[in-house]
């Protein structure tokens, strides 16, 4: 006897009675057939619908060599209450429906195709196989709400082979392939498509319709949507965001744009002045430096890896040995940069590693790097003759 799929006909269906055809154990728990049910397995891009069958879990649900296997964690038998996780199964389909709408709108303005579509735990991806403008995309956006507002039904039902033939429809190829017949989904006027998974009964239960995202895949477009509570869960994080960076820039939510440039053209001008001001240093300090056969090892606090690598650059020549360049504190170490003109520094790295907990990266003419050895053992390490044996 074959499992009657009830959410074929009624996707708001929460809770229905059944009786278990079988229960058999299976990895690690159970699974059951019954002969109707309204939990969707998984499929068309789809997770599968979770819930309870009298006092058991319904884990997950697959079709399997024809049957419809529901996957518990407890046995079940004879005639049953069966429920679903109705929020769960209720934002899959607001998001579901509301990628109907959109491919609807991309399909009808544009005449592009749903390519792929995927419905995760907190987000939805489709793509389609051509490349649209942002003034494109928002237009597609504004149509597939636009049936949302006007609450149109939905109908699902397999047409007869007559009644099908004379219907303009999207669908993919393995759609049009199908054993079993094709199941219609229509949004009454928007959209009219080939789709196994259940929806709701009127379009106006999506709430709202929101694209996040839009990039060029595969020759043609990724888009990211969130759909009814996913848009509004999202909706309340971006809030609370506005509002944080609303505080941080002492400014009003319709004018934090222009508070951020304003502060980005502060620190622009405030980098250009450190940037002259970590030149002088460094030609200072070179200037003052005499040439010599051993290594210099000079610590400048004041210094960044930029910095740091000026000073090391600017200084090789001036030693026999290796010039290095230290920035940092006792507590949390040592920034620096190795540079040497003679000394190949590919020698240094395992010698430094281990005398200095040195971790360092580079080329035989210059390292950077980062040391947790104190200030003492750092001078020790590159003031001694020892290097030049490495």
């Amino acid at each position: 006897m074959k499992t009657k799929k009830l959410y074929e006909s009624d996707g708001m269906l929460a809770r229905f009675p059944a009786r278990v055809l079988s229960c058999r154990p299976y990895e690690n728990g159970y699974a059951a057939v019954l002969d109707r049910t309204a939990f969707f397995p998984e499929g068309g891009g789809q997770t599968a619908d979770t819930g309870t069958i009298g006092s058991a879990r319904v884990l997950d649900v697959q079709i399997r060599d024809g049957e419809i296997l529901h996957f518990t964690d407890a046995p079940v038998s004879g005639e049953v209450t069966c429920a679903l996780d109705f929020d769960v199964r209720f934002r899959k389909m607001q998001n579901h429906l509301g990628e109907h709408l959109l491919c609807g709108a991309f399909h009808r303005l544009y005449g592009l195709d749903n390519i792929g579509f995927h419905l995760g735990a907190d987000y939805m991806t489709f793509d389609i196989d051509g490349i649209l403008t942002p003034e494109q995309i928002a237009k597609a956006e504004k149509e597939a709400n636009r049936a949302v507002f006007e609450d149109v039904p939905v109908r699902c039902w397999y047409p007869e082979k007559d009644e099908l033939s004379e219907l303009d429809y999207r669908a993919k190829l393995e759609k049009l392939e199908a054993a079993e017949g094709i199941r219609i989904v229509e949004a009454a006027g928007f959209d009219r498509c080939a789709c196994c998974a259940p929806h709701l009964d009127r379009t106006g239960r999506i709430g709202c319709i929101k694209i996040t995202d839009a990039a060029k895949y595969k020759g043609g477009m990724r888009l990211h949507a969130l759909c009814g509570s996913d848009a509004l869960a999202d909706y309340g994080k971006k809030q609370a965001m506005l509002e944080t960076l609303s505080h941080l820039f002492s400014a009003e939510e319709d004018r934090i744009v222009q508070a951020a440039e304003a502060r980005l053209a502060e620190l622009s001008a405030a980098r250009q002045t450190a940037g002259a001001y970590r030149r002088a240093l460094v030609g200072a300090r070179l200037a003052a430096l005499s040439d010599t056969e051993g290594s210099i090892c000079l610590f400048e606090p004041l210094l960044d890896t930029n910095g740091l690598r000026e000073l090391a650059a600017g200084g090789a020549h001036k030693t026999a040995g290796i010039f290095a360049a230290f920035s940092g504190t006792e507590e949390a170490g040592y920034d620096f940069v190795l540079a040497s003109e003679r000394i190949p520094l590919g020698r240094v790295k395992e010698a430094a590693a281990a005398a200095l907990g040195a971790k360092c990266g580079g080329s035989d003419n210059m390292l950077f790097g980062h040391a947790d050895a104190d200030k003492a053992a750092i001078r020790r390490f590159f003031e001694g003759p020892e290097i030049f044996n490495l």
